[in-house]
This record gives C-alpha cells, structure tokens and sequence, in this order.
C-alpha cells in the first residue's frame, strides 16, 4: 500500500473511507488537527479526549493532565516496582503463565485504580464492562459494527463509576477521581455525565493499551531471542526498548479523522468531510523514513518519531505512566529470564473485533530462568 496506493480509498456502507499509510503523510495529519479533525461524529457521544477537539478537548484534558506530568509519575514509581515485582517473581518461579492474567494486567490495573483512586474488584467483571464500553465507543463513533448488549453492560460501568466519584467527593479524595467529581460538583467544568465518561476514559486507557503493549513484548522475545540478554546486559537500553516496541509492536494501529476541508495527499484529492483513518502502525514501519530494517526489531535505533503514543494536541497523556510501567517490568524480566518460548499456533490468542488495541489477547509462554 504504501508503495503503490499511499492513500486507498475504501467501500463502506455509510460513507467511503480513505486509509493514508506514509510516515509523512500520517505525520501531516496528525499535526494538522484543525484539518483533520478528531471529532469524526456531528456530535461526540462521550466526553473522551479521543473524541474531541479544540476548546472541548483542551477543557477536557486539563481536568486531568496534571496526574500525568513527571513529578507526579515519579510518585507511583515505587509503588509500580513494588508490584511489578511480585508478579515478576511469581511468574518466573512458576516457570511462566499466561502474560495477560498473571503479569500485565494485574499491573496495569492496580497502577491506574491507585492513580485515579478507584478500587477494582472482580476482574472478570471489569473485563466484561470494558470490552463492552469499547465495541459501543467503536459502533457509535467510528463506524464499527459493535456486539449485542454493548450499551446495556458498558452502561453498568458508568453507574460504578459514577457511585465512586460520588464518594471520593465526600472524601475530598485528592486521587484523580476526586478532581474529576471537583471539576464537576465545585467548579461546573464538567456536567455529571461528562465527569462518569471522562473517569471511564482515564480508567480503561489507563491499563488496556500498556496491558497490550507489555504483552506485545514477548512477541519480540521470541522473534526477537537476543533482546533479553541485551537488556540485562546493558539495563540502560531499556529506554530504548520501550519507545522500538512501542513502534514496532504498539497497540494502537490507526487514527481516524474527519476533513474539515479538502486536502490533497500523495496527489490524490480527498474531498471535504471525508472519513480518512491514518494508519500510525504502517507508519511506524515506513522504509522511506525508517530505512530498510523497518521491519525488524532493533534495540539500539532512535525511534524518536514514531506514532505509538500519538503526535501533536492529541498525544498520549498516559505515555509517561506506560513507559514507567514498561521500564520497569522489562528490567526486573530481563534479570531473571534469559529466554520465553511459546507455539504461535496454539498459545497465542490475538485481540480482535471491537477493540481499540492490537496485539496480544491471551499468551502463555515457558520461561527459561537466568543462572
């Protein structure tokens, strides 16, 4: 595609789609949110930053922007180490286990509930409410064909959420939560249900893309063997590692956008209003701007520019909070593991349908300890 059709125009029952694969293409939009708006709805269903833009947006994510800024990362950083270290030492002396439910989740999960202030509790639960609340964010805002019963469960989310705002208000809680439930009781920021979807945002973003990104890696450990034993051998290449797997194996593969004008892109006329999804993951393996290796994995390239975390007004605000998570669980598996293996064919089962994120759903995978 990239090659041959840089941008390729799609059939879709409501309105045609065009995909734009190039490093620079993607680049120029991504940059040009007052063109290629994020908003792709005449109006936005939730209060999602995601779904947002200018003044709606900035409102928005200002709420809680401060919760993800360095000073307050390093605050959860122990705290991170303290269960990321659990896990590894219980996966590793087990000899291995499934990725999703024994390692990276339970650290996604705890890491966000603490931040935001609200306590989880039966994880089968969660993962229904989410995988719910993601298939009727895609069928309403991005054309997605949704699964029965989508609204009614992810619905029930909302109203949990909306009960711990409520309390973390009484308790003048200064967790995230508590200055969501303040921008909305004390300053009119928010209306309520503005408050309850801005929660749900901040909680699920919060684990599912670095829960995918983390178990991404151990794709990269098998392809890949001789990562480990250059991570232990040098830990200060995990910074590196992190930001190649967030190019090479990141969980979030397209951006949709709506025109706010006409634009021309690889010389080919994108009418005004058009649906145009920028394919970040086919950027991040662009050769024209990654060179020939593009398609491998390479520790010790400078992956500056990549799109995993986004790019301009709409970048991560979590991106912080995901490479302290990665970092830190990377460095403890690295001191412990010198290989995983796993049967492609067999343990490996990949997201697919409604979500958001790519990558690894479920895994299970031996590990060979280090001596």
């Amino acid at each position: 595609m990239r090659e041959h059709h840089p941008v390729l125009r799609v059939q879709h029952p409501e309105a045609d789609v065009y995909f734009v694969s190039r490093h620079a293409d993607v680049r120029k939009g991504m940059r040009n949110a007052k063109v290629y708006r994020n908003q792709v709805n005449d109006e936005s269903p939730f209060a999602f930053p995601t779904l947002l833009d200018g003044a709606a947006h900035m409102k928005i994510r200002k709420v809680v922007a401060s919760a993800f800024i360095p000073k307050a990362i390093d605050q959860v950083a122990d705290r991170v180490l303290e269960v990321a270290t659990g896990l590894a030492d219980d996966f590793v002396a087990k000899g291995g286990g499934e990725v999703t439910s024994e390692l990276t989740r339970p650290l996604t999960m705890a890491t966000i509930s603490g931040i935001l202030g609200v306590p989880y509790k039966e994880v089968e639960q969660f993962d229904t409410w989410t995988e719910s609340v993601w298939a009727w964010f895609a069928r309403v805002s991005r054309m997605a064909p949704g699964m029965p019963g989508d609204e009614e469960q992810a619905q029930k989310l909302f109203t949990y959420l909306g009960g711990i705002l409520e309390r973390l208000y009484e308790e003048e809680s200064e967790a995230v939560a508590g200055h969501i439930a303040r921008a909305w009781k004390d300053e009119g920021i928010l209306t309520r249900q503005e408050a309850i979807e801005l929660c749900v945002f901040v909680f699920i973003a919060g684990f599912d893309t670095t829960t995918r990104l983390m178990g991404n890696a151990f794709l990269v450990f098998q392809d890949f063997p001789e990562t480990l034993g250059q991570l232990r051998e040098r830990p200060e290449s995990v910074d590196n590692f992190v930001e190649e797997l967030v190019r090479f194996r990141g969980p979030v593969h397209k951006a949709p956008r709506r025109l706010a004008k006409e634009v021309e892109v690889a010389g080919v006329t994108i009418p005004e209003g058009s649906i145009v999804r920028l394919l970040l993951a086919s950027a991040n393996r662009d050769k024209e701007h990654w060179g020939e290796d593009a398609d491998r994995f390479n520790i010790d390239r400078e992956a500056e520019g990549h799109f995993g975390f986004g790019h301009g007004v709409h970048s991560c605000l979590g991106a912080p909070l995901a490479r302290l998570e990665a970092k830190t669980m990377f460095r403890l598996l690295a001191d412990r593991v010198d290989s995983v293996s796993f049967d492609v064919d067999t343990e490996v089962v990949f997201l697919k349908g409604n979500s958001l994120t790519n990558g690894v759903e479920t895994l299970r995978t031996a590990v060979v300890l280090h001596s």
